[in-house]
């Protein structure tokens, strides 16, 4: 993997463009990721027993569950959401993907990363957000400081969700996105100036093939 690739600078999300907003929400823990991980690599459907003892194997930035504690989390939590959302198929012959899901685990990569932080659950509760996730792509080409109403034109437009003027998004800006970004130390952010100071560049890591 190459620490110096990021999202792409040019305004969109990167490789999460193809998944719909929507979905966002069901994205935000590490153990679903990996879930689709590891259901994107594999063949064939693996038991609910292969499939905890799997992920209780793998990186998610928590504190390490035991394959019976995954186990309970998938039957009560994950795999219930994941279908809800018709991502995920699973019955007593074994788990997979539908076929076309709305979310492709090709799609996660920069999230998937995510997962190999100690604050993974922070990191993604945080920042899996449409806006945000637009906002950090922005940021990725440009070189701070940049200002608040320079943020807000690039993230506004008739055809834009959800701003279609300036004046909407550097509210929402101002008020709930910037802090919490800042919150978490990605982004150093000035309430004063209305400047973004410092922006964490290696935060986004994609595959050294990019």
């Amino acid at each position: 993997m190459s620490s110096d690739a990021r999202l792409g600078g040019d305004g969109t999300i990167g490789s999460l463009e193809n998944v719909p907003a929507e979905c966002y929400d069901i994205l935000r823990h590490p153990v679903r990721l990996r879930l689709l991980e590891v259901l994107g690599c594999r063949q064939t459907r693996p038991s609910l027993s292969e499939l905890a003892t799997e992920l209780a194997e793998r990186p998610t930035g928590t504190p390490a569950s035991t394959r019976h504690e995954v186990r309970v989390s998938l039957v009560h939590n994950h795999l219930p959401r994941l279908e809800e959302f018709d991502i995920v198929d699973w019955d007593d012959d074994g788990i997979g993907l539908v076929d076309d899901p709305p979310v492709r685990p090709a799609d996660l990569s920069v999230l998937l990363e995510f997962c190999e932080r100690e604050n993974a659950t922070t990191l993604l509760e945080t920042l899996v957000d449409p806006v945000r996730m637009r906002l950090l792509s922005v940021l990725d080409g440009r070189d701070p400081p940049l200002s608040v109403d320079a943020l807000a034109a690039q993230l506004s437009g008739p055809d834009s969700e959800p701003f279609d003027r300036p004046e909407r998004a550097k509210i929402a800006l101002s008020h709930s996105h910037l802090p919490a970004i800042a919150d978490i130390g990605v982004i150093s952010y000035d309430h004063d100036s209305r400047l973004i100071t410092q922006y964490e560049t290696e935060i986004f890591v994609s595959d050294s093939n990019n």
